[in-house]
């Protein structure tokens, strides 16, 4: 889930006013594309046309015929699915400027660790991260207390968990999901689609191995005694699980509590908390997946490189802009300040909702990157339709390898 809100921005070049009194809100799912003349002059009083995209493909395509008749090209995207920058960062479609040598280390240091990794394409970084949504754990306080239950800190501890309390009525998530269950996979090291450094469009993809195994026997340990779901966490039956009060615990992102646990699942006001991702024994730190987090581009042959650069930069990372954002930003200072909203809300069970999120972000995987690729739905057309149809996952992890390796090839990747 990734969603922007822009409240009365003004934007100054020079002495010049470009952007004054600007309202706008992104939701999750929309992809927004500024449209105006690419050699028009700067005007204070020019009109600014919005064209909000709801399809992927529509994005794209746009683009690219914008850029093959010249006309109406965006000097500016900003996309909630990461996978439109690698789309974009072709030789064929060559949109993403490049920004390695215009954004500077000192700025890049002001983001959380690897919030900008779906930002590199090849080795450059052709965008800035919006938002973060890595995963945490979330659960009903008061509910795990009544249970005589503590909360788990290794994903063995999350089995026996799940062992106990599958059995009465409990679930601890979904086993079908896509984001979740690719969570699950590569938190043990699972390797399903991560660039090989040095190596131009290559993917290592190894969905058979050790770790992939045990990640997914586990899921099924967990499915057979029902702790985790065979629906996703928005379906109906899910939700009524939750509204009465048989999810004491899931993993899910950073905006889960915010945007669905507490609207949707309807928990009570001081019993929803947060812990860190958890780790596998014998892994020296947890490795946590995400689940969205929005991105900002600009294009290569924008006649005004510089103005779009300081718009990236700003959107990216202005303090004051951030601060009201719906999500929490991946700009450091930002969200420091964005978070102070969450630790004065009386809705949580403790007010270190937002500490556990600054912690948990230093264990994002640095290979939740663009790519032409879609694991999720890799995922769902292999191991998700298998535990639905009565399978397990384990079983299907060879045709999620083969799901992959033809997807990259059909993609222009070449496969380790």
């Amino acid at each position: 889930m990734a969603e922007v809100e822009l409240r009365d921005v003004r934007k100054s070049f020079g002495p010049v006013r470009v952007i004054e009194g600007v309202n706008l809100t992104i939701a999750d799912g929309e992809f927004v594309v500024f449209v105006g003349p690419s050699g028009g002059q700067v005007d204070p009083a020019a009109d600014v046309t919005l064209n909000v995209v709801t399809v992927e493909t529509d994005l794209l395509a746009k683009i690219q015929l914008g850029m093959q008749s010249g006309t109406e090209v965006p000097d500016v995207i900003f996309s909630g699915d990461i996978g439109t920058t690698s789309q974009l960062a072709t030789r064929g479609s060559n949109y993403m400027m490049d920004l390695t040598d215009k954004v500077s280390d000192a700025k890049l240091a002001e983001f959380y660790p690897n919030a900008n990794s779906p930002c590199y394409v090849n080795g450059k970084l052709v965008c800035l991260r919006n938002d973060l949504a890595h995963m945490i754990v979330w659960y009903d306080a008061p509910l795990m207390k009544e249970l005589g239950q503590t909360v788990p800190k290794t994903w063995e501890e999350f089995a026996v968990l799940g062992a106990a309390l599958g059995p009465k009525g409990y679930v601890l998530g979904s086993a079908v999901e896509s984001s979740p269950l690719i969570s699950y996979l590569v938190s043990s090291g699972c390797e399903l689609g991560v660039p090989v450094e040095g190596a131009q469009d290559t993917l290592k993809i190894d969905a058979t191995s050790a770790a992939c195994v045990k990640a997914a026997t586990t899921v099924d340990t967990m499915v057979a005694n029902g702790s985790l779901a065979k629906t996703g966490p928005f379906d109906p039956a899910f939700v009524a699980l939750a509204k009465a009060g048989k999810v004491p615990l899931m993993i899910g992102p950073t905006w889960f509590g915010e945007y669905v646990i507490k609207p949707t699942y309807e928990f009570k006001p001081g019993t929803l908390a947060a812990a860190l991702p958890l780790v596998w024994d014998g892994q020296a730190q947890p490795i946590t997946w995400s689940w969205g987090g929005g991105t900002y581009g600009g294009y290569t042959k924008t006649a005004h490189p510089d103005e779009v650069l300081d718009l990236l930069i700003w959107a990216s990372t202005d303090v004051g802009v951030q601060t009201d954002a719906v999500t929490m930003p991946a700009h450091a200072a930002s969200a420091v300040a964005w978070g102070a909203k969450l630790k004065a809300d009386a809705y949580y069970a403790s007010a270190d909702v937002f500490d556990v999120e600054v912690a948990a972000a230093a264990f994002s995987h640095p290979g939740y990157v663009s790519l032409r690729v879609n694991i999720e739905d890799a995922i769902a057309k292999t191991v998700s339709a298998a535990i639905s149809g009565g399978g397990k996952a384990v079983d299907a992890l060879p045709a999620l390898q083969e799901e992959l390796v033809n997807l990259a090839k059909l993609n222009k990747y070449q496969v380790q």
